[in-house]
């Protein structure tokens, strides 16, 4: 028997004793009161690509039974509309501007990370992901890239599948400190490589679709990869955008089995009670050709920003919906908080759930209510690239911001401003700035304001960043 062998086996023993002997203290197995924590972070998730926000048939059967056991925000806005900057500001709970990655930092701003802040908590930490960079790795013990350097080159290389698979691996090594782990996957990014099963499940949903995306994969990788979507996406008819959401859904099915999968491994180690469960996205996916919006990155319309959240802890917080406005932002201090950690003074978003006090929560155990977001008002940012009238994208050569205020958004991208009515208008077709141009200038004066007031970034991305973007696959 191997080492992990041996160490899973004392560790399946210990499980079980604590669960039979539900008497006995966890510390007394080398256990502890503090849950442990799973965050799942899937790249380019849509909120409304889920069963759970109401995309019918589901391909996320799994995902949506994990959401209804938790508390779901309905409206979770990322900072950012493509993963360096959105995944930096998740794992720092700091906007792009302060951070810097995919955004050039307005000073030498200090941030912290979530997984600095468990491992001063006693946490054991972790990471299993399909990019790197060095903040994303910044803290945790353990740090794989699943994915190498062919996340794009190998379309077996984005792979939910094998990042959980090494999740669990190390979830399962003994050791008597809670965890902490991070799991992020291209599966759903990458629809556009062609897997297999992607295209069997867009078959089925197809049937007789004979057109140029039936075969449809990236694989010109001496160019970027998002240039080559744009370019197919734009010259998309309407039969070739049902067949390519099947594509995308059938990455998202490929997704949920893996989260389903993550899910029943934590309930046979007898993990699950004890371990909070989050899951959501770095950036949402555009599918609208007719209006030049497809893939992500260069723009900031709420295909790409809205994207899926949900926090589930058993026994420690009731399930629900939450209609409210919240940020990605909020991830990080929410976590912290279902951990009984301290806050992080860092951290600038807030945490949207806060314990409950009494005699009752002191013989029941730790339990949390819904917090209140302390305002209505949320800003992202895009510093990287542009996107063009033909729908074309470009390095961006200054930022561009949006304003969520309420059910009203503001993009103000530079050389003009589009503001939308999201609850008349979902899919951000009908641009009000012409008909209100006083609240247009209202809200980009106030957009300003707040912008400055986080010490905003004006800057185009510098070499530095630029290598970042290579690496990643987004430019030359």
């Amino acid at each position: 028997m191997t080492t992990r062998s041996l160490a899973r086996t004392a560790f399946r023993s210990c499980v079980g004793t604590a669960v039979v002997a539900a008497t006995v203290p966890l510390a007394a197995c080398g256990g502890t009161s503090k849950p442990n924590v799973v965050l799942v972070v899937v790249d380019s998730l849509r909120a409304d690509a889920l069963g759970a926000a109401g995309d019918r048939p589901s391909a996320s059967p799994e995902i949506d039974r994990l959401a209804a056991e938790g508390l779901r925000f309905e409206r979770a806005v990322a900072p950012a509309s493509w993963n360096l900057p959105a995944i930096s500001s998740l794992v720092t709970s700091a906007p792009p501007w302060t951070h810097g990655q995919g955004s050039p930092a307005s000073g030498t701003a200090e941030v912290a990370t979530l997984a600095e802040a468990f491992a001063r908590g006693g946490y054991r930490t972790a990471a299993f992901t399909e990019a790197a960079w060095p903040l994303l790795e910044r803290g945790f013990e353990t740090f794989e890239n699943t994915a190498g350097e062919h996340v794009f080159g190998d379309p077996e290389a984005s792979s939910a599948e094998r990042t959980v698979t090494a999740a669990l691996e190390w979830i399962r090594e003994a050791d008597a400190r809670p965890f902490f782990a991070l799991v992020h996957t291209y599966e759903a990014h990458s629809y556009f490589l062609g897997k297999p099963a992607h295209h069997a499940s867009a078959r089925r949903e197809n049937v007789g679709y004979e057109g140029p995306f039936r075969r449809w994969a990236v694989r010109d990788f001496s160019r970027p990869a998002g240039d080559q979507v744009i370019e197919a996406l734009l010259e998309a008819d309407a039969d070739d955008l049902a067949y390519v959401k099947s594509l995308y859904r059938g990455a998202i099915s490929e997704v949920d089995g893996a989260v389903g999968r993550l899910a029943g491994a934590l309930v046979e180690a007898g993990l699950d009670k004890r371990t909070v469960l989050a899951l959501t996205s770095s950036n949402g996916e555009g599918f609208r050709p007719d209006l030049g919006r497809v893939h992500h990155g260069g723009r900031l319309h709420h295909d790409l920003l809205h994207v899926p959240l949900f926090v589930r802890a058993p026994g420690r917080l009731e399930p629900g919906s939450v209609p409210s406005l919240v940020e990605t932002l909020d991830v990080a201090p929410t976590l912290l908080a279902l951990a009984g950690l301290p806050e992080e003074p860092l951290f600038a978003g807030h945490a949207l759930v806060a314990a409950e006090g009494g005699l009752l929560a002191s013989l029941r155990g730790p339990r949390f209510a819904q917090r209140t977001p302390p305002d209505d008002a949320v800003l992202a940012q895009e510093a990287a690239f542009r996107v063009l009238p033909s729908g074309q994208r470009e390095a961006a050569t200054a930022p561009q911001y949006a304003l969520y205020s309420g059910w009203v958004t503001l993009i103000d991208a530079g050389d003009h401003v589009e503001l939308y009515d999201l609850k008349a208008d979902p899919t951000q077709e009908r641009n009000l700035a012409g008909e209100r141009p006083d609240v247009a200038e209202g809200l980009r004066q106030e957009l300003q304001r707040l912008a400055a007031q986080a010490g905003r970034s004006a800057a185009a991305p510098d070499d530095d960043q630029l290598e970042q973007l290579r690496s990643l696959g987004y430019v030359q």
